[in-house]
C-alpha cells in the first residue's frame, strides 16, 4: 500500500510571512554590503598631484566608546567615518590620508576631473 501525501498550496508556495522574512533579509544584507562613501577615493598624493585642493578635514574618536566597544578586527573608527563623511559632503573625489589613528583622523580633501 503506497503512502498518500497530501501537498497543500502553503507547501508550493510557501507562508506569506516566510516570504515577507526573506524579502526582508536579501534587502538587509544587499543595503549591507554596499559601499558608504561610492564617489570617493583613498588617495596617494602622486594621485591628485593635477587636482584641486579643497580642505583638511580632521576629527576626533571618543576614546571611551572604543575602549568601551573595543573590537581589534574594527574597520573603522569614529573619526575615519566622520572625516569621509565630511569629504563626501564637500564634494571631494580624492582623500589623502594624513593621519589615521584610533583617537583621531585627518585627511586633505581633493577634486579631480574624471
Amino acid at each position: 500500500m503506497p503512502i498518500k501525501i497530501k501537498i497543500s498550496p502553503k507547501m508550493i508556495y510557501g507562508h506569506p510571512r516566510t516570504k515577507l522574512l526573506v524579502l526582508f533579509l536579501v534587502f538587509f544584507f544587499w543595503a549591507c554590503t554596499q559601499n558608504r562613501f561610492p564617489d570617493l577615493v583613498i588617495a596617494e598624493e602622486e594621485m591628485v598631484a593635477d587636482c584641486m585642493y579643497m580642505d583638511t578635514i580632521s576629527e576626533t574618536s571618543d576614546p571611551g566608546k572604543i575602549m568601551a566597544n573595543f573590537n581589534k578586527y574594527r574597520k573603522y573608527y569614529d573619526g575615519e567615518l566622520k572625516v569621509l563623511e565630511r569629504a563626501s559632503y564637500l564634494g571631494a573625489t580624492h582623500v589623502v590620508w594624513v593621519y589615521n589613528y584610533p583617537i583621531g583622523s585627518s585627511a586633505s580633501a581633493f577634486w579631480c576631473e574624471k
